[in-house]
């Protein structure tokens, strides 16, 4: 299970085992260089062991506090703290101390208890499954394959939702029996008893009265109070003994990282991808925020005959089919990091999910506001019911009814026939959306709460996605990767934060790009959101792997459907790349394809397309 993921942790292998109970860890050493920090770690008096990724970046205060307790400690490393934490103040008190990204393993001597556990937003992952007699988990879903006692097959229940939903949330994926312990939530394994409750849960845990509150207190204090808060995060996530880079693509919340970090790292380096055939390359505006900072950027050039080996590498690193498509180019830029000896990397993901970055959001905003209007203006009358039959568009609705589905005609995720709900993951969807809709009620500005609530919606299923990917795509070259917007306070801060300081005539993530005036350009400021973008040209040419594969089996697309397959990929290229990057997964898995095999047959279907 340790070889299958060798690959995040290349400087120290550790394993250890009581009775039927076994922990293991490859180590990728950041805190503590040296043998001090060897894991699993075991207490002192061989009560408990602890096997545990990611970093906690509170831990000097609260190795203080249990030093002032008298613990003594043998080590300099986060790790140790987190051992001792959990066996004198145990998981259900300690985990929601924990201020970082973790994803750890502890085996309890005293009661024979394995606890697991993961960190708010899931920033780093752990996979787990079960058999009558055997559970295993790990940080990749590929290890738990090493199990003899673990199958390797698809889902399809998964991979239908998969398709038509874009990703999955939850505990799913496309692994038959594999789940997620989802982020914010503690297992506890006494035997064949496997419970698990969620520590923290946005749903549950959101204070309404205190985002009403907030909206009575200025804009300016709202910034003062986040200028405070990441000023603070980016520090902390700059604690480290290993060499630390930051991604700087130019957009303003991987700029703003690398301007507050260049205060605390005089000698910083940063990384941007720099695509061939890109038109408006990004990598054109970092170096604009580089040398206005003052910082060294490395320019990463990804070429087009390179694309297929990275495509393949990292549909086998990703676990799930990739969604997004940068993943590749992501990937490159972390080979490049890691061999100009870097092992950290900070970069600016979590943003657009707390402060409500992307454009649905907004539209949901409108789209309500629009409502409201309409509902005011053409009240539920039995003259206007008698007009509506005549002009539909002029018909009354009822606030309540549209309620049910907040989101309908502007997330396509949630279009579909009421069946929807029963055959796909739709269901949970709804109901978590018509749940804190009413749970958002005193927000009384209609467009304001529906924008809120889609924003939320997106921790659940778009950053649980992004962040997934991000650590793959990262620790496949075995970096680190720092995420400073997600820090405990800046994340109870943002989900808390009124509607109108994220998004305001038009300007999204109002507070953000607010501090921002005070490091950066106001181009970079003000320029429009556009992502880690992809050449198109790179993208293409690779739907024919689909003929006679996997993925057409295991959906049954018979041969008399292979010209209605080929016109609907024609229609819909972003199907064809999922369906791509499905096959893929589907090669390296069940097929025992490796990822040198899968690029060489990428590189031939490509050839042959590009010579029609």
């Amino acid at each position: 299970m340790l070889d299958r993921q060798a690959h995040r942790g290349p400087d120290d292998r550790g394993i250890w085992s009581h009775g039927p109970v076994a922990l293991g860890l490859d180590r990728l050493s950041i805190l503590d260089l040296t043998a001090s920090g060897h894991q699993p770690f075991v207490m002192p008096d061989g009560t408990s062991t602890l096997s545990y990724n990611g970093e906690v970046y509170n831990w000097q205060a609260l190795r203080m506090e249990l030093e002032r307790e008298g613990v003594q400690f043998r080590s300099n490393t986060d790790t140790e703290v987190v051992l001792h934490a959990l066996s004198r103040w145990g998981p259900e008190a300690a985990v929601p101390r924990f201020n970082g990204m973790f994803a750890l393993a502890w085996f309890d001597l005293t009661t024979e208890t394995l606890w697991l556990a993961r960190d708010r937003t899931g920033i780093k992952p752990l996979y787990w499954a079960a058999t009558s007699d055997t559970l295993a988990f790990a940080s990749e879903a590929k290890a738990l394959f090493a199990h003899p006692s673990i199958a390797c097959r698809p889902d399809m229940h998964a991979l239908v939702t998969n398709l038509y939903l874009d990703r999955l949330s939850g505990d799913w994926t496309a692994f038959e029996g594999v789940r997620h312990l989802e982020p914010g939530t503690l297992m506890r394994c006494d035997g064949a008893d496997r419970q698990i409750h969620a520590w923290f849960d946005i749903e549950r845990d959101i204070d309404v009265p205190r985002i009403v509150a907030g909206a009575d207190e200025s804009f300016e204090n709202h910034v003062a109070q986040f200028r405070g808060l990441f000023e603070r995060s980016v520090a902390m996530h700059l604690q480290s003994d290993a060499p630390l880079a930051v991604m700087c693509s130019g957009g303003v919340d991987s700029s703003l990282t690398t301007a507050i970090a260049k205060r605390h790292r005089a000698d910083l380096v940063t990384y941007v991808a720099e695509a061939e055939g890109l038109k408006n390359s990004e990598a054109d505006k970092a170096q604009i925020v580089a040398d206005h900072v003052g910082v060294e950027l490395r320019r990463i050039p990804i070429l087009d005959s390179d694309y297929p080996r990275l495509l393949a590498l990292a549909a086998w690193h990703s676990d799930d089919p990739i969604f997004f498509q940068q993943n590749p180019l992501a990937l490159r830029v972390s080979e490049a990091v890691r061999a100009d000896g870097f092992k950290v990397l900070l970069t600016g993901e979590g943003a657009d999910e707390l402060f409500s970055g992307y454009p649905w959001i907004e539209e949901t905003g409108r789209m309500w506001r629009q409502r409201a209007w309409h509902g005011r203006l053409i009240p539920d009358r039995k003259p206007f019911r008698l007009l509506g039959r005549l002009l539909g568009h002029l018909a009354p609705f009822s606030v309540a009814k549209l309620a049910e589905e907040p989101f309908e005609r502007r997330a396509t995720w949630l279009q579909g026939p009421p069946s929807a709900e029963l055959s796909i993951d739709g269901g949970q969807r709804r109901r978590r959306a018509r749940d804190l809709f009413a749970k958002l009620e005193p927000i009384r500005n209609v467009g304001d709460r529906a924008a809120t609530v889609r924003a939320l919606e997106d921790m659940y299923t778009h950053l649980r996605e992004l962040l997934v990917a991000n650590d793959n795509r990262s620790m496949a070259a075995s970096i680190e990767a720092r995420v400073p917007f997600l820090e405990s306070d800046l994340i109870d801060f943002a989900l808390h934060l009124p509607y109108r300081s994220k998004i305001h005539r038009g300007v999204r993530k109002r507070v953000v790009r607010s501090m921002a005036q005070d490091h950066l350009p106001r181009g970079i400021i003000d320029a429009p959101k556009v992502g880690f973008a992809v050449p198109d040209g790179m993208r293409a040419g690779y739907t024919a792997i689909l003929q006679g594969g996997i993925i057409a089996g295991l959906f049954k697309w018979g041969h008399r459907e292979a010209d209605r397959i080929r016109d609907v990929i024609a229609g819909h290229p972003h199907t064809g790349e999922r369906l791509v990057t499905m096959e893929l997964w589907a090669q390296l898995h069940f097929n025992g394809q490796s990822p040198e095999q899968m690029t060489e047959r990428l590189r031939a279907v490509r050839t042959t397309s590009r010579s029609r």
